[in-house]
C-alpha cells in the first residue's frame, strides 16, 4: 500500500487565517440560530400567518422612533395577517425557514471543516474536497427551492384573504438568486481543482517511491 503524505505544516499567516475563519463560523451559527427564531416568530402569529404583499401604491402617514417622529410618503406593500391558510401552503413556509437555516448550517459547518483542516496542515485531502462539494451544491440547489417553496407559501396567503389564486414563481425571482447560484458553481469547480491537487499529490508520492526503489 502506498503512504501518502497528505500534511504539511501551516505557516503562521495561515494559522490565523484558519483560526479568525472559524470564530467567524461559530458567531455566523449563533446569528443564524437567532435569525430564524426571529423569522418563525415573525412570520407566524397567534391570528394567522403575516405576510408582505403588494398593494395599489398610496400615500399614508406614519410614525417613527416610537411615535416620536412623522412622516408622509407612499406605499406599494403591506404586511398582511392572513388566516385560514391552506396546510400545504403552512407546510411550504416551514419548510422554506427550515431549509434556509440548514442550508446556512451545512455552508458553515463545511466551512469549517477546511478551516480546521487548514490548521492542522491538511490541504489536499479528500474531506476539503468534499466539504466544498456540500458548499457548491447547497449554493446551487437550495435558493431556488427556497423560491419555489417560499412562492407557494405566498400563494397560499394570497388565496386566504381572497386576492386571487396565486401566481407562479415570476422570473425576476430566481434572477435574484443566481449570484448565489454562480457563487455556487464557482465552488463547485474549486472543488475539482482541490481533486486535481490530490491526484497530483498522490502520484508524486508514489514517483518518490519507484525513485527511491530504484536508488
Amino acid at each position: 500500500m502506498t503512504m501518502t503524505k497528505t500534511t504539511s505544516p501551516a505557516t503562521r499567516s495561515e494559522t490565523a487565517d484558519a483560526i479568525t475563519v472559524i470564530l467567524y463560523a461559530a458567531a455566523a451559527l449563533v446569528t443564524v440560530a437567532f435569525a430564524t427564531i426571529l423569522r418563525v416568530a415573525s412570520t407566524f402569529r397567534e391570528t394567522g400567518i403575516a405576510w408582505t404583499v403588494p398593494i395599489d401604491q398610496q400615500p399614508i402617514s406614519a410614525t417613527t422612533d416610537s411615535g416620536a417622529i412623522s412622516i408622509e410618503g407612499f406605499a406599494d406593500e403591506a404586511m398582511v395577517i392572513a388566516g385560514g391558510v391552506n396546510a400545504a401552503s403552512v407546510t411550504a413556509i416551514v419548510a422554506a425557514i427550515a431549509l434556509w437555516a440548514l442550508a446556512a448550517v451545512a455552508v458553515i459547518a463545511s466551512v469549517t471543516l477546511v478551516a480546521w483542516n487548514f490548521l492542522r496542515g491538511r490541504f489536499f485531502v479528500r474531506p476539503n474536497a468534499r466539504a466544498f462539494d456540500v458548499i457548491g451544491w447547497t449554493l446551487v440547489g437550495a435558493p431556488i427551492l427556497i423560491v419555489m417553496l417560499e412562492t407557494m407559501g405566498r400563494n397560499g396567503v394570497t388565496s386566504a384573504l381572497g386576492i386571487g389564486d396565486g401566481e407562479p414563481v415570476h422570473p425576476i425571482e430566481f434572477w435574484s438568486v443566481a449570484p448565489i447560484f454562480a457563487t455556487g458553481v464557482t465552488v463547485g469547480l474549486i472543488a475539482v481543482a482541490f481533486r486535481r491537487g490530490i491526484r497530483l499529490q498522490n502520484e508524486k508520492a508514489a514517483l518518490e517511491k519507484d525513485t527511491e526503489g530504484l536508488v
